[in-house]
């Protein structure tokens, strides 16, 4: 019998927190190594020993995407978001491999765990208070990619040293500037006509960046929806045109995954060795394939009805981007659960093919990827409380 090596023990879904990419987890161990103690992210100690993670969530059998473990949505929003939030504390900064223990910041003891592991159930506590509030605020993004919760902090006026956000200020203004280009047309044809000036189109186009002023209201009331819902529109507004100049970057590497999942080159060199596995091994490749491809194509229907409603907008026809806009939340978390699960994706295969061009793997090392990227496209994840 084969010897059992460590990183055999190491929990599949541990695997994805430690290593799925910076879309799906947020090492505080390492990004607050060098940051002084006053200005880290959280008040609590703990937290910033810990890793913040992403993880899916979704109800396949409902008409949504609700969440069971959850309590019931202050903002009527339940069925609009399929993924969750995490924070798993390894026994040992130094090992995180190791093993720890999650907690699942919307489960229904969350907050017990939370006053146990890092004492913010305290009353009356300001530290404790701002500490849920930064979670609060992480929890409201869909990943953990740097620019969104960057964003995020700064539409909140949450200060933040921007050591935390793993983001040049050059590539934060390009990612501004691509959003801007994208969102102008459509604000201009929204507003055309109605003798507005230069000066309030470009108060139209801040209002990106921050719905309190009074042209964010102005302009979703435009289509007939609440006031309101202006933060939360231009929030996934912004996050959705994110995710959609990421999907560039990282198409080409789910593509050529993809091709390789389904032609023979994916079968392993020492196939022979292993026969009596073989046909298992062939079905666990088949469905990690179409997980794949359910992938894509789910991006693809997203972006796909953006460009409709779009072109039917600047067309003359505003009822298509109103329905657009209406769901646009519903959208944007699915978009963000589908590009971070392609990113982590992209990401394990490259640590894989890192001195592997040919792309020729043996058994275990095909098994070991195909497990890891099961969990990675795997849309309803188990939660553990103990690794």
């Amino acid at each position: 019998m084969r010897a059992r090596r460590q990183s055999d023990s190491v929990s599949p879904i541990l695997e994805q927190i430690l290593y799925g990419g910076s879309s799906v987890s947020m090492n505080l161990i390492t990004i607050t190594r060098d940051i002084p103690e006053e200005n880290r992210l959280f008040r609590a100690r703990g937290l910033n020993k810990a890793i913040l993670f992403k993880y899916p969530n979704f109800d396949e059998g409902a008409d949504d995407y609700a969440n069971p473990m959850a309590d019931e949505e202050e903002d009527g929003d339940a069925g609009a978001r399929p993924v969750e939030t995490g924070i798993y504390i390894p026994h040992s900064v130094d090992h995180t491999e190791a093993g720890g223990v999650a907690i699942y910041l919307r489960a229904r003891n969350s907050n017990l765990l939370l006053a146990e592991q890092f004492g913010l159930g305290e009353a009356n506590n300001e530290a404790a208070a701002a500490d849920l509030r930064t979670l609060s605020l992480i929890d409201s993004v869909p990943s953990l990619d740097a620019f969104l919760l960057k964003a995020c902090f700064e539409g909140e006026k949450v200060p933040a040293d921007k050591r935390h956000w793993a983001i040049s200020d050059a590539e934060d203004q390009q990612l501004r500037r691509l959003i801007r280009a994208r969102i102008e047309p459509i604000v201009r044809k929204a507003i055309d006509g109605g003798g507005t000036g230069a000066q309030s189109i470009e108060r139209f186009l801040d209002a990106i960046w921050n719905p309190e002023l009074e042209e964010a209201g102005l302009f979703v009331s435009a289509f007939g929806i609440d006031r309101s819902e202006a933060d939360q529109i231009f929030s996934a507004w912004k996050g959705t045109t994110f995710y959609e100049y990421q999907l560039r970057r990282i198409a080409p590497r789910a593509r050529i995954i993809l091709n390789w999942l389904k032609s023979r080159e994916c079968i392993p060199v020492d196939i022979r060795m292993h026969k009596p596995y073989e046909t298992q091994l062939l079905m666990h490749i088949e469905k990690v394939g179409k997980l794949l491809e359910t992938t894509l194509l789910d991006i693809r229907q997203i972006l796909a009805d953006y460009e409709s409603s779009f072109s039917a907008f600047m067309a003359g026809q505003p009822e298509p981007f109103r329905d657009y806009l209406r769901k646009i939340r519903t959208h944007y978390w699915l978009l963000g659960y589908c590009v971070s699960a392609l990113t982590s994706v992209a990401h394990l295969d490259a640590r894989c093919m890192k001195n592997n061009p040919q792309r020729k793997l043996y058994f275990e090392a095909m098994h070991k990827l195909l497990r890891q990227f099961e969990i990675a496209l795997d849309r309803r994840r188990e939660q553990k409380g103990a690794f």
